[in-house]
């Protein structure tokens, strides 16, 4: 009788071994999982916001999509063109993002983010264009009433033009002719070997010209006070500036002319004049 007693109270505290107080979660069971927000779309006609569409665009829909309470969410435009528009490939859509959208006057709307929506796209069917971004706004999804757009063309930043100029006050070009107070200045991108020349200056001639002679500027990387003929300079490049005038005597001349060089213009440091 004792031994069925033992047996019994044995098989009871087992049994509440293998299944617990109940206080703690079964085994076997998945753990509850957080429930995210659904996503949820604000959509906005493109002419609610918008005094006037920006050309090329002749109308579509504005969408938002993200998690209403998110500060940050996914912006998508499909609209069409006028029918007389093209696409050059540079116009970006700016979207900007407002919780009041009462009139235009400046201080009338409150914007809450900008959004870059990159450059338009051409989509299905004819004459459709899309554009996506992704914004961050200071508010919440569920908060923004209005969205206006514009259109943007980034033109590509260019390289500075730099001037580099050489004078001289008396210079010998060749026999018994000389240039009196003369200006050469080198015109350009400082990388291109391709830039413009100017010349001013007074031309000086002891002897009969004939008019077939022409001023020509030699370029160099390296500079002298040797003339063209004896200089030990690196010669790069040289531009034909134009007639001599014909006869002796003295004349004022202001020429240009465009020269491609061996070297780009930044390691041009001489111009030698002289005549051809």
């Amino acid at each position: 009788m004792i031994e069925r007693s033992m047996l019994a109270a044995v098989g009871t505290l087992a049994v509440v071994l293998s299944f617990g107080s109940g206080s703690g979660p079964a085994q076997g069971v998945p753990a509850e999982t957080d429930v995210k927000p659904p996503f949820t779309v604000q959509s906005f006609s493109s002419v609610y916001g918008s005094d006037a569409l920006p050309s090329p665009l002749g109308g579509g829909m504005v969408s938002l999509i993200g998690e209403a309470e998110s500060k940050t969410f996914g912006v998508s435009f499909n609209g069409t063109l006028t029918s007389s528009a093209s696409l050059t490939g540079k116009e970006k859509l700016v979207a900007s993002l407002y919780i009041k959208c009462d009139g235009q006057e400046p201080g009338s709307r409150v914007t809450v983010g900008t959004v870059d929506l990159g450059v338009l796209k051409p989509a299905q069917p004819a004459r459709a264009v899309m554009a996506i971004g992704e914004a961050t706004a200071f508010v919440p999804l569920a908060t923004i009433k209005c969205v206006s757009l514009a259109l943007r063309i980034d033109e590509p930043d260019k390289p500075p033009f730099i001037v580099k100029t050489f004078t001289e006050e008396n210079i010998e070009i060749a026999q018994d002719v000389k240039v009196l107070n003369s200006t050469v200045s080198l015109i350009g991108e400082p990388e291109s070997k391709s830039f413009g020349i100017s010349y001013r200056g007074t031309l000086e001639s002891a002897i009969e010209l004939s008019g077939d002679a022409t001023l020509v500027a030699h370029l160099y990387m390296k500079c002298d006070t040797k003339p063209p003929s004896e200089t030990s300079a690196i010669h790069v490049g040289t531009a034909k500036m134009g007639e001599a005038p014909k006869g002796r005597g003295e004349s004022r001349r202001i020429m240009s002319a465009d020269v491609t060089a061996f070297v780009p213009l930044r390691e041009v440091e001489c111009v030698k004049l002289g005549l051809q």
